[in-house]
């Protein structure tokens, strides 16, 4: 009798062990959250010796604001920057590589992106693989305006997640095809 019920609760675990766990909103959220790490900064960078970008700047309204200074016209063979930036701006400013500065390039801090939500779980038929949808917000700064075509408020994005025997993984894979072929 004993030998029964080691053996139905062998069976029990077996069968309960073995049926694939269905992928909830938390679990998908945790690992989104874990691999991207959100929230992240959005960056620009600023062409500061590209007399269409100062333009461009100048037209933004950083220049009022007291961000950015643009010179209007220089002489031929004076090579300082269309572009500088103000004591204010510092908190915006991110570093940049030594060939970016070489030439001119300065990167700032646009927004930053954090996880909103997501939208929709799809489970595939073997029940160990999906797809999630979900959103991210972009909080603007003021050198947003300095993007020429704007910067979306929200975006869209799909990832993939495979269920492994120590539990859901979220993959690099970044097509659908890549994912079911895996």
């Amino acid at each position: 009798m004993k030998k029964l019920s080691y053996i139905l609760a062998t069976m029990i675990l077996i069968i309960t062990g073995c049926q694939p766990k269905k992928l909830d909103e938390k679990l998908a959220t945790a690992l989104i959250l874990e691999k991207n790490h959100y929230p992240t900064i959005v960056d620009h960078d600023i062409f500061c010796g590209d007399p269409t970008h100062a333009y461009t700047i100048f037209k933004s309204g950083l220049v009022e604001k007291g961000f950015v200074k643009v010179l209007q016209s220089k002489k031929l063979g004076d090579t300082t920057s269309f572009i500088s930036f103000t004591t204010a701006a510092k908190p915006y400013l991110l570093p940049t590589p030594k060939d970016d500065k070489i030439s001119k390039i300065q990167r700032i801090k646009v927004a930053d992106e954090e996880f909103g939500a997501i939208k929709e779980i799809r489970m595939m038929s073997s029940g160990n693989k999906a797809i999630v949808e979900y959103t991210t917000i972009r909080k603007k700064n003021v050198f947003a305006a300095a993007i020429k075509n704007g910067l979306k408020d929200t975006l869209s994005h799909e990832v993939y997640f495979i269920r492994k025997d120590d539990g859901w993984e979220l993959l690099d894979k970044k097509s659908e095809i890549e994912f079911l072929s895996f």
